[in-house]
C-alpha cells in the first residue's frame, strides 16, 4: 500500500511540476549569418492561439511585450492567432499596441482559415500588421536590404509559390515565413526528400515536381515555421502516444514531427521551428514551455 502511495505522489508531483515548468517564457537567442552588411534583429512569435471568450488575451498580451522589450527591428508573427470563429473578436485586444521599427509583418496558418481568414486578416490589418498571402516585402536597414516571403499555410490554405515569389528582386537574399515547417521540403536535398513524403505531409510528390526546381533558385536563406507547439507535451511522451495509439500530437507536417523545434541546416537554407506561445489553448503544454524567439540574421 505505501509503495502504491509513493508511486501516485510521485506521479502527481511530476504532474504538477510539468504543469509548472510551462509558466516561464522562453526567450530563445539567436545569430544566424546571412551574410548581409548589417545585422536586423526579428522577434518571432507564432501559434497564439486566442481561445474561445478571449481565453489567453492576457497571456498573450505578455507575449507581445517580451517581444516589443527585446529591441528588435521586425516582429514575425507566425499564424494560428486563434483556436475557433468565437475567439476573433478578442485578437485585437490580445496584440493591441503591437509594433516594430521595420514593421510587424504576418502569416495565416490552419486554425485561422478554419475561424475565417477574411476576418483574422482584417484584424490583424486594423492593427497595422501586414499579412502576407503569397506576396513579398522588402526589409530595409541602412544598406541591407532582405525580402520577407509570405506563403498562405499548406494544409488548408491556397499557396501559390509563383506569386509569392514573383516580385522578389533578383539577388537580394529571402526569409520565407510559412506556418507549416514542411515548405522546407522544397529546399531540401532531392535525395532527402522522401522519407518525407508520408500521408502526414503537407506537400506532395507532385508539389515538390512541380515547384521544386524553380523554388531552388531563389535564395532562400532562412524558413521560419511554427505550427509544431515543439510537441505541445515533453516530445518522449508525445512519440510514445503516437506509437501506442496512431495519433499525433503534432497534425499534418512531417518536417515538423521529426523537427518539432529548433534550429536546422538543411543545406543551403536554414530553417527555424518555434514553439509558438499557446496562449488560449485549453490542453496545458507540459515540460514544454512557450517560446518567444529572437533572431539576429547577420
Amino acid at each position: 500500500m505505501r509503495a502504491f502511495l509513493f508511486a501516485c505522489g510521485l506521479l502527481l508531483l511530476v504532474l504538477v511540476l510539468g504543469l509548472i515548468s510551462t509558466q516561464r517564457v522562453e526567450v530563445t537567442h539567436l545569430q544566424i549569418p546571412l551574410n548581409l552588411a548589417s545585422p536586423i534583429r526579428l522577434a518571432v512569435l507564432s501559434d497564439i492561439h486566442i481561445g474561445h471568450k478571449g481565453h489567453g488575451v492576457s497571456k498573450a498580451r505578455k507575449f507581445v511585450q517580451y517581444a516589443m522589450a527585446q529591441h528588435t527591428d521586425a516582429i514575425l508573427l507566425l499564424g494560428d492567432f486563434v483556436t475557433n470563429r468565437q475567439a476573433i473578436p478578442f485578437l485585437k485586444s490580445a496584440l493591441q499596441g503591437v509594433k516594430a521599427p521595420l514593421g510587424v509583418f504576418a502569416v495565416l496558418g490552419n486554425h485561422d482559415h478554419w475561424a475565417g481568414v477574411d476576418e483574422v486578416s482584417e484584424a490583424l490589418r486594423s492593427l497595422g500588421v501586414k499579412v502576407l498571402v503569397n506576396e513579398s516585402t522588402i526589409l530595409r536597414k541602412g544598406e541591407t536590404a532582405v525580402a520577407l516571403v509570405g506563403v498562405d499555410d499548406l494544409w488548408v490554405g491556397s499557396p501559390n509559390w509563383e506569386k509569392a515569389f514573383s516580385n522578389v528582386p533578383e539577388g537580394v537574399p529571402i526569409v520565407l515565413l510559412s506556418h507549416n515547417p514542411d515548405a522546407a521540403l522544397f529546399w531540401m536535398p532531392v535525395s532527402e526528400q522522401g522519407k518525407f513524403l508520408t500521408k502526414h505531409a503537407a506537400v506532395s510528390k507532385a508539389d515538390l515536381q512541380r515547384y521544386g526546381k524553380s523554388l531552388r533558385r531563389y535564395p532562400v536563406k532562412l524558413i521560419l515555421s511554427g505550427h509544431t507547439h515543439g510537441g505541445h507535451v515533453w516530445l518522449p511522451l508525445n512519440r510514445l502516444f503516437s506509437y501506442l495509439t496512431g495519433v499525433r500530437l503534432i497534425p499534418k507536417t512531417e518536417f515538423g514531427w521529426r523537427h518539432p523545434y529548433g534550429l536546422l541546416d538543411i543545406g543551403t537554407t536554414w530553417v527555424y521551428v518555434t514553439k509558438g506561445v499557446t496562449a488560449g489553448n485549453r490542453m496545458p503544454r507540459w515540460f514544454n514551455a512557450p517560446e518567444v524567439a529572437i533572431i539576429e540574421i547577420r
